[in-house]
């Protein structure tokens, strides 16, 4: 992953729920250069480049791609409804404001190779307000922020795929929590969540249920819970744990907060958590494959065993 700090703008992404017309000559990739421009013409090509991702989209076919031939920083409101998207960026955005992504219709949106730093005063680097179908981050770094570096609180059914990405040194990792009868299904592969002033992720059903499978993933160092997962009246919360680190967390490596919260572990290194391996609370529930490791204290331990077939 290319690294470029620029700290002369501030990124505020919003994919606002208002219609995107199609250009009359759309093409499947734009590109975007600080030394770009929006002005007419505009072709977006790497030749005669774009200034800003408002301008990158003005071209893009559905399902196209924008590139940025250097980091040029943004500061900007982007309207994208009913269209699928990549956008692929090597640098830092600098947000003093949350970047907020509303999605929704039939659509993917792929952030990828990109470092979201919150250092001029940003609250969180995404967020996800609309009703969208697949969120995928990859090769990204979130890292600074002063609240939730991810805040995921979709009003309709969500998938979110994060891959090869690491969460770091924010007041805390990730938030999932749907609005009144939304859900969340989300996919985290080699993620690193990790020296979070907060909790690593809490994941909260209190209006909607929410399943999330880690596998090959490390969370460690942070000040709160590592996992947290609170269930309430809108479904069930479900963690499946595999081949992962859990280590160092100020309280709980893993908690579960009610009788429709519960985790599955498997194969799963938890390594001197400060309260304990694992924590139940409420009626929560935790279970074994039986293949795990613990270092330290065990807290509550598992409340029962899943069987291996």
């Amino acid at each position: 992953m290319i690294r470029i700090i620029t700290k002369l703008f501030t990124a505020t992404v919003i994919f606002t729920a208002v219609l995107h017309v199609a250009p009359l000559f759309a093409v499947p990739v734009t590109w975007i250069s600080s030394t770009g421009s929006d002005g007419n013409p505009h072709p977006c090509t790497a030749a005669q480049p774009c200034a800003t991702l408002d301008g990158a989209l003005g071209g893009l076919d559905n399902g196209g791609q924008i590139n940025c031939l250097n980091s040029p920083g943004f500061n900007e409101f982007v309207g994208l409804t009913g269209i699928s998207a990549t956008i692929d960026c090597a640098g830092v955005w600098d947000n003093s404001a949350p970047a907020t992504l509303t999605l929704s219709g039939d659509q993917t949106v792929r952030i990828r190779n990109l470092t979201f730093s919150g250092l001029p005063g940003g609250i969180s680097a995404i967020k996800v307000r609309g009703s969208g179908t697949t969120l995928i981050i990859e090769n990204c770094v979130f890292e600074n922020f002063s609240g939730a570096a991810l805040d995921i609180e979709p009003t309709g059914a969500l998938n979110l795929v994060i891959t090869n990405s690491t969460i770091q040194h924010n007041a805390s990792g990730i938030l999932i929590k749907p609005i009144m009868g939304a859900s969340v299904t989300a996919t985290f592969n080699g993620v690193t969540i990790a020296d979070n002033t907060g909790g690593g992720m809490k994941t909260d059903t209190t209006n909607g249920a929410v399943s999330v499978d880690i596998s090959n993933s490390t969370i460690n160092n942070n000040t709160g819970n590592g996992l947290n997962a609170v269930s309430g009246a809108g479904g069930t919360n479900m963690l499946n744990i595999r081949n992962s680190v859990i280590a160092r967390n100020g309280t709980a490596g893993v908690q579960a907060n009610g009788a429709n919260a519960a985790a599955l572990i498997d194969m799963t290194l938890l390594d001197s958590n400060a309260s304990g391996a694992l924590t139940t609370i409420n009626g929560g529930r935790l279970l074994t494959y039986g293949n795990n490791h613990i270092v330290g204290s065990a807290g509550s331990g598992f409340t029962g065993t899943a069987p291996s077939q």
